[in-house]
């Protein structure tokens, strides 16, 4: 979010006070913090899978020339991900330094995360299936998999087995956007509420 963003957020935050909302801004408060603590956290994971997967990736390139259509594929696309994952995540939208509950501020957290969630398939299962392309291309042109008499077999366990994980991926990530959403009309029917009883 850009910086304007951040000082209108700020600006709401700092005008907001308990007679402002018709809800409870310690749950408010609550529950921003919890969400923000577990995309921080699920930030963490994903930059640490990043740096193990990049690591190994680079291992497989200077030791099995042979595999580099696949490893720098790898490399590539862990760089990708980890730098979408950055630049979408909630983590990036800096909250105002008081200690008032902003409700503007969690739509707004919301919003983001549900966006994250949605795009996933441009953003993170595309370049995913093309790795997998790039792997069973490996897997069919180089000698170390051909030769093996369990060549077909293998091919055939890890196409289903991609392609289940994907699915699975992406109905996990689509049931989180459900969520997000669900939690954003709720904050609009309490704002909603709030004005009413204000007019």
């Amino acid at each position: 979010m850009n910086n304007s963003g951040d000082d209108r957020l700020r600006s709401a935050w700092a005008k907001q006070t308990d007679q402002s909302l018709n809800v409870d801004l310690a749950n408010a408060e609550a529950n921003g913090l919890r969400r923000q603590a577990d995309i921080a956290r699920r930030d963490r994971i994903q930059r640490l899978s990043a740096a193990v997967g990049g690591s190994s990736w680079l291992a497989v390139i200077w030791f099995l020339p042979d595999l580099r259509l696949v490893s720098v594929t790898g490399l590539f696309i862990a760089g990708w991900v980890t730098w979408q994952m950055h630049r979408r995540s909630g983590a990036r939208l800096l909250s105002a330094p008081i200690d008032l509950p902003c409700l503007v501020f969690q739509r707004a957290l919301l919003e983001r995360e549900r966006t994250l969630a949605s795009s996933l398939p441009k953003w993170f299962l595309l370049p995913v299936a093309i790795f997998q392309v790039a792997i069973v291309a490996t897997f069919a042109t180089n000698p170390r998999f051909t030769t093996s008499q369990f060549y077909p077999e293998g091919v055939v366990l890890f196409v289903g087995t991609a392609g289940v994980t994907l699915v699975v991926i992406w109905r996990r990530w689509q049931r989180q956007a459900m969520e997000l959403q669900r939690e954003l009309e709720a904050i609009s029917v309490s704002g909603l509420s709030s004005s009413e009883s204000r007019s």
